[in-house]
C-alpha cells in the first residue's frame, strides 16, 4: 500500500464479504424453501422434499418466523405460505400446549409439549403480529399461559424441559429462545408481561447458568440449575450457544436497559480463545469449560451465531472476524451445495457429512441475514 492509499475501513470490508450471502439468501434460499406452497421439512442433495409422514411444530413455526420476517424486510412472496402454515398448527397442533408432530389429517403423532417448540411457536407469534395476524398476540398469551401453567418446577426459576417431564438435565437452550421469543413480543407489543418474561430469564442466566469463574456457559444443569459433575456431560460448552447468549444479552440491554455486556464479554472472550478453527476462523462445535476440544467438527449454526456476536460487539471480536466468518461460511458450507442448500456439518478431516438438509437450519441463517443488513446500514 503506498503512502496516498487509504487503508480499507471496517464497514467496507464487511459489505464486500456479505454481498454473495445477502443474494445467495434473496435470490436462491427464499425462494426455494417455501417452493410449492408448503414449507418442506427436508430437502435432499439434488433439492427434492425428503418424504415424511408428518410436519414437526419446530420446523413449521422456524419457516413461519423466517417468512414472516422477510416480508417485514422487503420479500413478502413467502408470506402466504407462512399464513397458511400457521393456520395448520392451529388448527391441528394446540392441546393446552403445541404438540412436537402431527399428521396431515390432524392425527397427533408426537403429543409431547417441548419447551423448545413452544419458544419458536412464540417468536413466530410475534413476527406473525408483525405481518397482520390479527390473533397472534391472543395466541402468544395462551402459549405463555400453558408454559407458566404446566410447565414450572417448584421455587426454582425457569421451566422444566416438557410437558410431561422426563427425567434428565435442566437445558439451557429452550430457555435461550424463549428470551428470544420474549424480546421479540415486547418489541411488538411494548407490554409489561414480556419484558418482565425477559427481564427474569436474563436474571436466571446471570445467577445460574452463567459461570464467572470460567466464562462459560454449560448445556446441561442438576434440578436447582447446578452444574453437574464428571463424567457426566455438564461441563460440556457449546461456543456457538455462548455467540447466540452474546447477541441475546446486547439485545436485553438495548430494548430494557440491563447491565449485560460483562457477561457477553467473557463469552465471546471464551469462545474466540478456545473454539477458532484457525484455517476458517470458524468456532468448533464443542468444548470443555477448561478449553480443551471435545468435538472439533464444523456445524452450520454455530457459524451463524459467532457472526451475529461478531456484528454486535465488534469492540471485544474486532472488526475483521465477521468479514472472514462470512467468507468461511460461504466457501465452506454454502457454495459447495446447489444454491439455496448447505453443507450442514463437517467431520474432523473436513469432510461433508451426508445426510438430508434439515429447514431448521433456514432460521439460523436468516436471523444472521438480517443482524447483517441491519449492521449494513440497509432498511
Amino acid at each position: 500500500m503506498t503512502s496516498t492509499q487509504a487503508a480499507p475501513r471496517p464497514r467496507d470490508a464487511l459489505r464486500r464479504a456479505a454481498l454473495p450471502f445477502l443474494d445467495w439468501m434473496e435470490t436462491a434460499a427464499l425462494p426455494l424453501w417455501c417452493r410449492g406452497g408448503r414449507f418442506a421439512e427436508q430437502y435432499d442433495e439434488a433439492a427434492r422434499p425428503v418424504p415424511r409422514q408428518g410436519v414437526t411444530t419446530l420446523a413449521q413455526a422456524r419457516q413461519i418466523y423466517v417468512y414472516a420476517h422477510a416480508a417485514q424486510l422487503g420479500w413478502p412472496h413467502g408470506l402466504p405460505v407462512a399464513m397458511a402454515a400457521w393456520r395448520r398448527l392451529r388448527d391441528r397442533a394446540w392441546a393446552d400446549g403445541w404438540v412436537g408432530e402431527t399428521a396431515a389429517d390432524g392425527t397427533v403423532l408426537d403429543p409431547v409439549v417441548d419447551l423448545y417448540d413452544q419458544a419458536f411457536m412464540l417468536l413466530a407469534l410475534a413476527w406473525l403480529a408483525r405481518a397482520g395476524a390479527a390473533e397472534a398476540i391472543g395466541w402468544a398469551h395462551r402459549t405463555l399461559d400453558a408454559i407458566e401453567r404446566r410447565m414450572r418446577l417448584g421455587d426454582t426459576p425457569g421451566f422444566a424441559n416438557a410437558w410431561p417431564d422426563t427425567p434428565g438435565p435442566r437445558l439451557q437452550n429452550p430457555h435461550m429462545h424463549l428470551l428470544e421469543a420474549m424480546l421479540a413480543l415486547q418489541a411488538v407489543t411494548g407490554e409489561a408481561r414480556f419484558a418482565a418474561a425477559a427481564r427474569d430469564l436474563v436474571r436466571l442466566f446471570q445467577a445460574r447458568l452463567f459461570d464467572p469463574a470460567t466464562g462459560t456457559l454449560a448445556e446441561y444443569y442438576g434440578p436447582a440449575w447446578q452444574r453437574l459433575p464428571e463424567p457426566y456431560p455438564g461441563r460440556v460448552t457449546w461456543p456457538g450457544h455462548h455467540c447466540e447468549w452474546v447477541w441475546l444479552l446486547h439485545r436485553a440491554a438495548a430494548q430494557l436497559g440491563l447491565e449485560t455486556r460483562g457477561e457477553a464479554s467473557a463469552l465471546l472472550g471464551f469462545a474466540r480463545r478456545h473454539a477458532l478453527e484457525p484455517r476458517t476462523g470458524l468456532l468448533r462445535y464443542a468444548v470443555a469449560e477448561t478449553g480443551a476440544v471435545l468435538d472439533p467438527m464444523l456445524r452450520l449454526w454455530p457459524q451463524t451465531e459467532a457472526l451475529k456476536a461478531a456484528l454486535v460487539r465488534p469492540d471485544a471480536a474486532g472488526p475483521d472476524w465477521a468479514p472472514r466468518l462470512l467468507r468461511g461460511l460461504m466457501a465452506l458450507h454454502l457454495s459447495p451445495r446447489p444454491r439455496g442448500l448447505w453443507t450442514e456439518t463437517y467431520d474432523e478431516a473436513r469432510r461433508p457429512v451426508a445426510g438430508p438438509i434439515p429447514a431448521t437450519s433456514l432460521y439460523h441463517l436468516f436471523v444472521a441475514y438480517a443482524e447483517l443488513r441491519r449492521a449494513l446500514g440497509r432498511p
